[in-house]
């Protein structure tokens, strides 16, 4: 099959277009035929090298982690799934990846794909959204009449959080560049700051949670002085020292997304009942993979970028 892989980690290592072997499914996993992948930030930090010491892959490494396509075989112990299934999935990144032209995976973390999205459309959400969900109700119990402050709204993850807190029933501050202002906002935020000219800290006071998706600086620190009393503070990439969060009364969380099929699942239905749009920033083929990476490393993106694998 043909994929798009590495053969060596560090930031200048380009993906390799080239064939590889056609995976077989286990008895718990589905085969995907993969009409098209998204591109997230784990894809290049992995590039980069950022768990080359884990033992967690073998080289070469197909990149890629979300897939949207058809089930075209299963193993023995799958119920859940037909052959001909328009399915889409966050596979785990411990694995083999979606650039490519199949990929075979756990039967339980696949999903039907939404109806009223593309195959192109479908792979720009499960990361991402799954991500999302998971950083406003698992670990930041955002719940209806709540508020919360979205650090990093007009990227990926950030696009979908901010709807998924409005399908919650929450007050939503959303924060990122000014000449965004007008996407984030159509995706339902009741706030907008422009990072680039307002201190979020100066502004927001006592909302129940702070969703810090972007990074660098001290905006996980900053985020504690806005956040109520026995309120949320979840973060995507950076941490804080236990002794800083011991100082306040504020529930910390540095999550890791795990993929679900029952998260993707409701979701999609969210997705189907209008509560969540996709956006897709740019579509690629995939001889065209290093430029979407590099779009991606260089958080040029607004919305999700995605690899069209049935295009030339």
């Amino acid at each position: 099959m043909i994929a798009a892989y590495i053969e060596g980690y560090g930031q200048q290592q380009p993906l390799v277009i080239g064939q590889l072997p056609t995976p077989k499914p286990a008895a718990n996993e589905v085969l995907i035929e993969v009409k098209a992948a998204g591109v997230n930030p784990v894809d290049f930090h992995i590039r980069n090298g950022m768990i080359a010491d884990t033992g967690a892959h073998t080289l070469p490494l197909i990149l890629g982690w979300d897939a949207a396509g058809t089930v075209v075989a299963k193993g023995e112990q799958v119920s859940q799934h037909a052959i001909g299934d328009e399915v889409f999935v966050f596979a785990p990144i411990d694995r083999q990846g979606s650039y490519a032209g199949f990929i075979s995976v756990d039967a339980s973390l696949v999903a039907p794909k939404p109806r009223s999205l593309t195959a192109l459309e479908s792979a720009g959400v499960p990361l991402a959204a799954v991500t999302a969900w998971q950083g406003l109700v698992q670990d930041g119990q955002l719940s209806a009449g709540q508020s919360v402050l979205i650090l990093g709204a007009s990227g990926g993850v950030g696009g979908f959080a901010v709807q998924i807190a409005k399908s919650l029933g929450a007050q939503v501050i959303a924060s990122a560049s000014g000449k965004n202002a007008a996407y984030v906002k159509s995706l339902g935020a009741d706030e907008f700051i422009d990072y680039k000219t307002t201190d979020f800290a100066e502004v927001v006071k006592e909302v129940d949670l702070v969703f810090v998706i972007s990074s660098g600086g001290d905006l996980v620190k900053r985020a504690f002085k806005v956040v109520k009393s026995c309120g949320h503070v979840v973060s995507t990439l950076d941490d804080v020292e236990a002794e800083f969060v011991a100082q306040h009364d504020v529930h910390f969380s540095r999550m890791w997304v795990q993929p679900s099929g029952s998260d993707l699942a409701r979701i999609g239905e969210l997705i189907d009942q209008g509560d969540i749009q996709v956006h897709l920033d740019s579509v690629y083929s995939l001889r065209r993979i290093n430029d979407a990476i590099q779009r991606s490393e260089a958080q040029l993106a607004v919305g999700k970028i995605v690899i069209d694998m049935t295009a030339d």
